[in-house]
């Protein structure tokens, strides 16, 4: 196009000199590379820009707005939101900023060094306390220092890295550096270059026309002659010979080696790169090991120097590595920021170069050496930007390069420093390369990263790891006194455990966890103190319980308020994970003013929740608690005027009792997140999940499952119109006190009303349980017994001595169960313990197994890991592994194995599954949409979307969008709904509910293969299978050792959350409702 035309036409003339012209390539390219004189650097420098950016200006507005139109009409918000669609993650931008701040600490090092250097080189032309200006780092763009390397060279007499020279020695031609790159593939065992490739690819500037020198590969499908071994695949570019040329041709033959692979492995929808980014990052990997003083020797392009100087060789080749890789992570993100906010319209027209410089300076720390007014249009330099190429490919395969050379080195045998080593000829690394770049896109790209390096995740931890010799030596010189890049300071005064005198700079994650580690010898007796404190003022809600047991409540956990948490010293090491572990186990919020009332006022509410009590109107002896009185109610009566007294009056028991107090608890805990820096409580709650944008996750399995919800919701409210009449509406929502639970968060207890099939027992398990005289303690025994016959340990003797499993009868409890780990007893015992109000019946059986699968969870990483990682992996998978048992215990197959179900006809198989299914998607599918209308509606209040003007309206708005019920009676602001659930009185995190219920689906389909089941998924049962048993006690006693979607890939295979377990587990019903609904003329939705 014209402005393409207008950039490839470019040139820079001297003053008065119209015929004494630079093109880029390779004029201003050699000038930048050689020239030191600052004022010729700024004549190229200006001249570039002016050459370009005014006469295009116009033009590449006009495409921004017509390419945002083009989105628009895709649904997308902006052209920059379309491109990003590419890496299938949510919020792309937050990945990346998280990866910059990996690499930021190593930049700003580099950075102050460098400045140093060229002051001593331009003098007064540089400031050693600002940035640097953008002319004098030896490329138009700043995007590569590496053309600076003599003069920032740490060590000048040792000659480590002259490639050109050896190459020139050498005879090489621009030909031979083609070849060169096609043996090195090919000695990994990939295949050869074809013949067409050499036929027409441009490997030097035509000296007939102007061209686009930028370098590129091109897959051009195929000859006239279709043959499949005529393939196309050709490169552009106007090479010298030289070592970045060398680079680049091993770069863009990696594309071309992309293109063959899977060309010939893929079916043609599925023959691209995984993403943008990993297939520039295919050759790059390569190139490390081609520019690289290992290899190079080989080639003899490369001279041995002295032993003695080894060191210096090092650094000097890693200082060199790091002028043309480290600077280039701030020039892209700089680049495809700007652009994307261009997009967006956070960056108008009228601000576009002033943007540009904005962003320069923030990620790269250069300047304009002239002033730039928005008459100019700089990024017009860049040809990416010309072209509307999309750049953000580059930073991630820079990031990727460093994880698949670090994965290939592992898998050549390499050992010794990272970046010395060499794969080349390694068929191992190649055959695992080749089966990577098979797969094309044919999975989503962190699987396939997974495939090779083990890991779904990109980190730039191998980039740190590559440069660890060079960190280090920067960090050690003695020109420290000119940097400006100290972030943080973390010292830890601990009395008791470190004295004042003692300041510890945690400046890694390995002396973060020694400090855990030794903390926690006295942190885990003070927290077996706590847990034994909190479990006896849950089994024990009186106001002196209360005011003695605050106190404990709000120091054990940081007994010296005294201790003085600063600074925490941030380098290329150190993870958010070690500063959350320190700021969420070691200060949480008791350093905070107000926290003991914050705490005072949680008692308070949740000993109003314990003891409240909905009692007949005139009738005040004849009251209901929760358990077991509201319970029962729920799960037997039909009465619509009971259920609405019931409903309404546990509602008004709280509600109003609470809500004042629960107001300024909300207030209190975004005080304190604010103070983590969190931007309010419920991003702090997220971060346990260590992924952006959480809520778009959720939304997206949402989006998976809504349409089996649909279907069930349809049904369901034909079935109570059966019931009620004229009180259920069948083209709306559904009266809230309907569905057989006092939150409708369950519909279980309605499947007597909604059985598909009535004359089919497919699931009488309490009465099947009565008839056995089952006891509460004998649901226990058998979970236990379910968990030891896969492998798993039995429960220890504290657990039997003291769990409560029943209602005591003499005080009043919390009685929602749960389960604690209590650490050890004074013997050294383990003390892990259940707490809960149980009764004989289908629903508590479930129960048991769950909060026994927590109790196994807290055994396994207890044993197999340090105290800093004994922790579940998130608290979702907390509560999806005990779930995940429990589907193979409430299961047909396995409760008539224990006597409990009787067999029926085998005619009524088909009837007996479909009941049996339905009755579990009214336990596990109605609960998706009711967590996320809390959890949802709890993260809308801590950031203020909800008022505490509007609480009451905004829990009903988001009832209505997600479970499509509404309050039978009117509700108003005098109301406080949300409390009668217990996580919100108690302040308990919840959207743990949601994933684990995803997680417990996948869990159970993938122990259910390694049990060898066949069959329908729903029929499996588990129990007994030691293979499934080890793979499972793996993954437990991982603890969080690990990101958490790492660990679900080494049971699952899958990094992902993904609600496809489920919906196959409930496929049979799916149909059987679709056919249903639609034979009933039901309409799908409210």
């Amino acid at each position: 196009n014209r402005i393409t035309a207008i950039y490839s036409k470019a040139k820079v003339c001297r003053p008065n000199e119209p015929t004494k012209c630079l093109m880029y390539e390779p004029g201003i390219i050699n000038l930048f590379a050689k020239s030191r004189n600052y004022s010729e650097l700024l004549w190229a420098w200006k001249g570039w820009r002016d050459a370009i950016g005014p006469k295009v200006r116009t033009d590449w507005e006009r495409i921004i707005e017509i390419e945002n139109i083009g989105a628009r009409e895709n649904n997308y918000t902006d052209e920059g939101a379309a491109w990003r669609t590419n890496y299938q993650v949510s919020n792309l931008r937050g990945k990346v900023e998280k990866l910059w701040a990996q690499l930021r600490p190593f930049y700003l090092q580099l950075h102050s060094y460098v400045r140093y250097k060229l002051k001593q080189e331009y003098g007064d032309h540089v400031n050693l306390t600002g940035p640097i200006p953008a002319h004098l780092l030896g490329e138009i763009w700043a995007m590569s220092w590496l053309n600076i390397y003599n003069l920032t060279k740490p060590y000048p007499n040792v000659n480590a890295f002259q490639v050109d020279k050896g190459m020139k020695d050498m005879n090489y031609t621009t030909h031979d550096m083609f070849v060169l790159a096609d043996n090195f593939y090919q000695s990994m065992g990939l295949p050869a270059m074809p013949d067409n490739f050499w036929k027409y690819s441009m490997f030097t500037r035509p000296k007939n026309r102007s061209v686009v020198c930028y370098a590129s590969a091109w897959n051009m499908g195929h000859d006239k002659q279709g043959k499949e071994d005529k393939i196309l695949y050709r490169l552009k570019m106007c090479a010298v010979v030289n070592a970045n040329y060398l680079y680049t041709v091993h770069h863009e033959m990696g594309h071309c080696q992309y293109y063959l692979a899977y060309n010939e492995a893929q079916p043609p929808e599925f023959r691209a790169g995984a993403n943008n980014g990993f297939h520039e990052a295919i050759g790059d990997t390569a190139a490390l090991s081609v520019i690289n003083p290992t290899h190079l020797k080989k080639l003899g392009i490369l001279k041995p120097v002295d032993a003695e100087t080894k060191h210096q060789q090092n650094i000097n080749f890693l200082l060199r590595r790091a002028l043309e890789k480290v600077a280039f992570f701030p020039f892209s993100i700089s680049l495809e920021f700007w652009r994307w906010d261009v997009f967006s319209g956070k960056i108008t027209n009228q601000h576009l170069n002033a943007g540009w410089w904005e962003n320069k300076l923030k990620y790269q720390g250069i300047y304009p050496p002239v002033e730039r007014t928005e008459h100019d249009f700089d990024p017009a330099s860049k040809y990416h930007v010309t072209s509307g190429t999309p750049y953000i490919r580059y930073f991630i395969a820079h990031i990727l390069e460093f994880q698949f050379y670090e994965t290939l080195c592992k898998l050549s045998g390499h050992k010794g420093p990272l970046h010395l080593c060499d794969f080349q000829g390694s068929k191992v690394a190649g055959r695992h390369f080749r089966k990577m770049l098979e797969m094309g896109n044919s999975k989503h790209w962190e699987d396939i990263l997974r495939k090779l390096s083990g890991s779904c995740h990109m980190d730039a931890g191998s980039t740190l790891r590559f440069f660890k010799p060079l960190t280090q030596w920067l960090t050690t010189i003695k020109y420290n006194h000119v940097l400006s890049s100290i972030l943080l300071r973390f010292k830890l005064l601990l009395k008791g455990v470190y004295s004042p005198e003692n300041v510890w700079n945690l400046s890694d994650q390995w002396d973060a966890n020694r400090l855990l580690s030794t903390y926690d010898c006295s942190y885990c007796r003070r927290m077996d103190k706590l847990e034994s404190s909190e479990t006896e003022h849950n089994l024990s809600r009186t106001k002196r319980d209360v005011e003695s047991n605050e106190p404990l409540l709000s120091s054990v956990r940081l007994e010296d308020e005294d201790a003085n948490f600063d600074l925490f010293q941030e380098d290329e090491q150190t993870s958010q994970k070690a500063k959350n572990d320190f700021f969420d186990r070691m200060i949480g919020l008791s350093h905070l003013p107000g926290m003991y009332g914050a705490n005072t006022f949680n008692v308070m509410i949740t000993a109003i929740y314990s003891k409240a009590k909905v009692c007949r109107p005139n009738e005040p002896t004849k009251c209901l608690m929760y358990e077991p009185g509201i319970i029962n109610l729920f799960a037997k009566s039909r009465n619509y005027s009971e259920l609405l007294w019931a409903w309404k009056g546990w509602r008004d028991a709280i509600g109003p009792k609470v809500r004042t107090d629960w107001e300024r608890i909300i207030e209190i805990e975004n005080i304190g997140a604010r103070e983590n820096n969190y931007t309010d409580e419920g991003a702090a709650w997220r971060t346990n999940y260590q992924v952006s944008n959480l809520r778009g996750k959720v939304e997206k399995l949402w989006a998976q499952l809504r349409p089996f919800y649909l279907q069930l919701h349809s049904y369901v409210r034909y079935k109570l119109k059966q019931e009620y009449g004229d009180h259920v509406n069948l083209t709306g929502p559904i009266p809230a006190h309907l569905l057989g639970e006092i939150w409708a968060m369950s519909w279980l207890n309605i499947y007597n009303i909604t059985k598909p099939y009535p004359n089919v027992n497919a699931f009488q398990v309490d009465e099947g349980m009565k008839d056995m005289n089952y006891t509460t303690h004998d649901m226990f025994v058998l979970a236990d017994n379910f968990y030891q016959s896969m492998g798993l340990p039995a429960m220890p003797d504290n657990f039997w001595k003291y769990s409560m499993f029943t209602r005591p009868k003499n005080r009043s409890v919390v009685c929602y169960a749960s389960a604690s780990d209590m650490g050890h007893d004074k013997q050294g015992n383990e003390d892990v313990r259940i707490k809960m109000c149980a009764v004989v019946n289908a629903n508590y059986l479930y129960t048991v197994h769950h909060e026994m699968g927590h109790c196994q969870y807290y055994l396994a990483y207890n044993e197999a890991q340090p105290p800093e990682f004994r922790a579940g992996a998130n608290n979702g998978f907390h509560e999806a592994i005990g779930d995940t048992a429990a589907l193979s215990v409430i299961n047909p197959t396995h409760l008539k194995k224990l006597g409990i179900l009787k067999p029926v006809d085998a005619e009524n198989k088909h009837q007996q599954n479909i009941n049996f299914l339905l009755r579990r998607a009214l336990e596990k599918v109605a609960f998706f949409p009711f967590s996320i209308s809390l959890e949802f509606w709890r993260w809308d209040v801590f950031s203020g979307k909800i008022t505490n003007q509007h609480l009451n309206a905004g829990w009903w708005e988001n009832k209505l969008k997600y479970q499509g019920i509404y309050p039978p009676v009117e509700r108003t602001e005098h109301d406080f709904d949300p409390a009668s659930k217990y996580h919100v009185t108690s302040g308990t995190p919840y959207i743990r509910y949601f994933i684990a219920h995803i997680l417990e689906f996948q869990l159970y389909e993938t122990l259910c293969k390694l049990s060898g089941h066949k069959g329908p998924l729903h029929l499996c049962d588990f129990q007994g299978s030691k293979v499934a048993g080890r793979h499972f006690r793996k993954m437990l006693e991982m603890g969080n050792s690990k990101h958490w979607e790492d660990i679900l890939r080494k049971l699952s295979g899958s990094c992902h959350m993904d609600a496809g377990s489920t919906l196959r587990f409930f496929k049979p019903l799916t149909q059987w409702l679709v056919k249903e609904n639609k034979r009933l003329g039901n309409k799908i939705g409210w």
